[in-house]
């Protein structure tokens, strides 16, 4: 689809109320000129079409009708990503050659064909798929400042162009690609992983723990969640499904007899099971609930453990500290969360919480 500039230089003007007369006086040129504009007749110079732009309160992208071909790649994209999901992918790589002939310089349309080709490559196994990927992600750095989903950035775009290394069969190149951009220890898991295939097992570990500490504490956080979600909804045996799931994942992961970050956790989970069962008239299982987060809370307060060191499978390099905003002390902060949460219709279970506190 063809949008002529003089087609927007009309829209524009009549949107803003303007006759050509006007126009003419306030862009201090004659009426001719605006005539000839708008029928296509001559093009305003570039100064003119800035002050145009800045006139009409639009972009000069808008103004030369860049938007229409914005709308048009979009649409190739959408295209491609439909049949990607139906694993239709000689279809999609027609669609992709045709949109990057028509896009070579889109930065959606290299990015979502880069994602089709590494995708061929690694479920085919076509290295050749992987290269054309590679050369695909490493233009689609060129045109980052283009990019418009919030979830993409130059270090995704680096950790997908370490992936191919590793689809290519280099998983040494790939742990090394990863390194560079391992943000807060993001990568963790990619490179311990790619280090095991390359026998570099002891620094593989070091990455593996530290990833799973890091997978484990963003799981419980996903959780709360998740189960705060459902019981907003008014679902709450699906909330108590997600923090009984939750706590059966913690109970494989202690080592008997020690003492762990995880049972400040599972104190945490516990009380919000208590609330959720109060909400559902069930104080008998509340007060399991209590009670058994109260035993966690005065034994991890007797022999307090602020790190991940004691839990099965991680062994980190270095000590691991983790905080969070739940107490000064486990049992202070199951209190506080129980008498000071501020949660509607809590009166009974602060009550119960009164019997239960001060028992032995």
């Amino acid at each position: 689809m063809r949008l002529t500039l003089s087609d927007n230089i009309r829209s524009c003007r009549k949107t803003m109320g303007f006759t050509q007369e006007q126009l003419a006086e306030a862009m201090n040129v004659t009426v001719g000129a605006v005539s000839k504009w708008e029928s296509g007749a001559t093009t305003p110079e570039l100064s003119v079409l800035l002050e145009l732009a800045a006139l009409f309160e639009v972009s000069v992208d808008a103004l030369l009708g860049y938007h229409v071909l914005d709308s048009q790649s979009e649409q190739a994209v959408e295209s491609i990503r439909d049949l990607m999901k139906g694993k239709k992918y000689d279809q999609a790589v027609h669609e992709a050659k045709k949109a990057l002939l028509k896009y070579p310089n889109r930065f959606e349309v290299v990015w979502c064909a880069a994602e089709l080709y590494q995708t061929i490559g690694c479920e085919k196994r076509e290295p050749a798929a992987t290269r054309k990927a590679q050369e695909l992600l490493k233009h689609s750095l060129c045109l980052l400042d283009q990019n418009k989903d919030e979830a993409v950035d130059e270090a995704v775009v680096r950790n997908q162009l370490a992936q191919t290394w590793a689809d290519l069969g280099k998983p040494e190149r790939a742990a090394e690609e990863y390194k560079k951009y391992n943000y807060a220890g993001l990568n963790n898991s990619s490179i311990g992983f790619l280090l095991t295939l390359c026998g570099r097992y002891e620094e593989a570990g070091t990455y593996l723990s530290s990833a799973a500490v890091n997978h484990l504490s963003g799981l419980i956080r996903v959780v709360m969640g998740m189960a705060e979600c459902a019981a907003h909804e008014g679902n709450l045996s699906q909330a108590q499904e997600l923090l009984s799931w939750m706590c059966s994942i913690l109970s494989g992961l202690r080592i008997p007899g020690k003492v762990s970050y995880l049972d400040r956790a599972e104190v945490i989970l516990l009380s919000r099971q208590a609330r959720y069962s109060n909400a559902a008239g069930d104080m008998a299982a509340a007060e399991g609930y209590l009670r058994r987060a109260a035993g966690l809370a005065r034994r991890l307060d007797a022999s307090p453990e602020y790190g991940m060191e004691n839990i099965r499978f991680c062994h980190t390099a270095k000590p691991v500290l983790v905080y969070d905003s739940f107490g000064r002390t486990a049992f202070q902060g199951l209190e506080d969360s129980l008498l000071h949460g501020g949660e509607p219709d809590s009166s009974s279970l602060q009550e119960l919480w009164r019997k239960i506190k001060d028992e032995p």
